[in-house]
């Protein structure tokens, strides 16, 4: 098969998965949070956010570098990266455990600030339970990597929605009967542990097994050291919004902002999704084949993306109150504007796509550099715009956040002469006419 029709094939596989994952999250979202109050949802975000920093901060880039080596062919190679995973989830494990008594300690000595999230009394018990998802994904099997490195996404897909699914039915039916934070806790255990099964099932290639190989553990850790710090920054950058929110408004204001969140980065994870796999996998490819055509196969995959980015964006940004309105009660009313100044951050998705390129040609130093300062550049602006202009303006320097990376990635781009300017901005034409003909309508009935 030819490469154009796996990247197709794989993206199919991809996007759909993609889609009906966010559409089962979407309606277990709605159930819950007729469930569930807006506080338990604020109170889950920071524990999600921190068990996320933690395995991000924690990251070597073992999966990017399974598809990206050339000796991912190799026993003595998969095995050891195996061992460094799991090696991995242990640390990660005994972290969390270790930070839940450190919160713990805080709160009862009312060292922490009144009437955040992070004063909460459950959320010490909270993050012990859930260190366990760091120690079982560390055994999730590494021929998910290599399905991904051959862009063969099927199975991951059909693993990966079975434990979200199962998951998901299993906090509903104990939120239904108990409606305690608990029921999130408990799914999310569940889902990993499902995960980590059917990763393991004999038909997805041979059994992985402990390998300690000093020359593919220096390729790890040598790819590793700068994903490592890619890693750090990503988190503060995709996540660190959260963790600063947390320290400055209520569980409930938290809670809304939450579900706002949600939806605007809905449709973002699905595109980096895609970017994530089927068109790092490719791009690798690419580069290991044929590094003469990258520019153009780099630029040929991301206009169709592009201008659907564009749409989307578009009608979120003009008609996002209506979707609040819709889908939730009066107690998410405010997450209404929160979405439509969200969904534009977005808008620079297309741009910051170029990291997939840098990442195939393994220059995971530059993605570091990148997330640094963007990350930097959140944790000055949130505060300082809540300062100043409260919960509207922290919101809208989220959104705004990510413009700082746009000229850094012009001139990498630049210097690997894979910059197109007129690629660039084509689809930029789109964004306008959608926003203008929803802002319009909006206007027109009245809405």
């Amino acid at each position: 098969m030819s490469l154009k029709n796996k990247v197709f094939k794989g993206g199919s596989w991809v996007l759909v998965g993609h889609f009906v994952s966010q559409a089962v999250r979407l309606g277990g979202n709605l159930v819950l949070t007729r469930l569930l109050v807006p506080e338990m949802f604020g109170l889950m975000a920071v524990v999600t956010v921190v068990l996320n920093g933690i395995a991000m901060f924690s990251d070597l880039g073992i999966n990017q570098n399974v598809i990206q080596s050339k000796n991912s062919n190799e026993k003595s190679y998969i095995n050891t990266a195996w061992a460094v995973q799991i090696l991995r989830g242990l640390i990660i494990f005994l972290f969390i455990l270790t930070l839940s008594g450190f919160l713990y300690y805080l709160g009862v000595n009312n060292l922490l600030p009144d009437n955040t999230v992070y004063a909460d009394p459950q959320l010490p018990f909270i993050l012990a339970a859930m260190s366990v998802t760091g120690l079982i994904s560390g055994f999730n099997s590494i021929n998910l990597a290599l399905l991904n490195r051959n862009l063969q996404f099927n199975q991951v897909v059909i693993i990966e929605l079975l434990s979200q699914v199962m998951g998901l039915l299993l906090m509903i039916c104990i939120a239904y009967y108990h409606r305690d934070i608990w029921a999130l806790v408990t799914g999310t255990i569940v889902s990993s542990f499902i995960k980590l099964s059917l990763s393991h099932h004999s038909s997805l290639g041979e059994k992985s097994r402990w390998g300690w190989n000093k020359q593919a553990l220096q390729e790890i850790f040598h790819f590793g050291k700068w994903v490592f710090g890619a890693s750090i920054f990503t988190f503060l950058m995709a996540q660190g919004d959260r963790l600063i929110l947390g320290a400055l408004i209520t569980p409930y204001e938290l809670g809304v902002y939450t579900i706002a969140f949600f939806l605007a980065m809905s449709f973002n994870k699905m595109v980096r999704k895609v970017m994530s796999s089927v068109l790092y996998s490719a791009l690798s490819d690419v580069v290991r084949n044929r590094p003469q055509d990258l520019k153009r196969v780099y630029y040929k995959m991301r206009m169709p993306l592009d201008i659907v980015v564009m749409v989307v964006v578009g009608g979120l940004a003009s008609s996002g109150h209506l979707i609040i309105d819709f889908l939730y009660d009066e107690r998410y009313q405010e997450a209404g504007w929160m979405l439509e100044v969200l969904s534009l951050s977005t808008i620079f998705l297309g741009t910051t796509m170029a990291g997939v390129c840098f990442m195939a040609l393994g220059d995971s130093k530059s993605i570091m550099f990148l997330t640094g300062v963007t990350a930097v550049f959140l944790f000055i602006t949130v505060p300082f715009a809540f300062y100043f202009y409260g919960l509207y303006g922290a919101v809208i320097a989220v959104a705004l956040h990510s413009v700082i990376e746009i000229p850094l990635i012009f001139y990498k781009m630049h210097k690997y002469k894979l910059l197109s300017w007129l690629d660039e901005f084509k689809a930029w034409p789109v964004f306008f006419l959608v926003y203008g003909l929803g802002y319009y309508t909006m206007n027109f009935f009245g809405i």
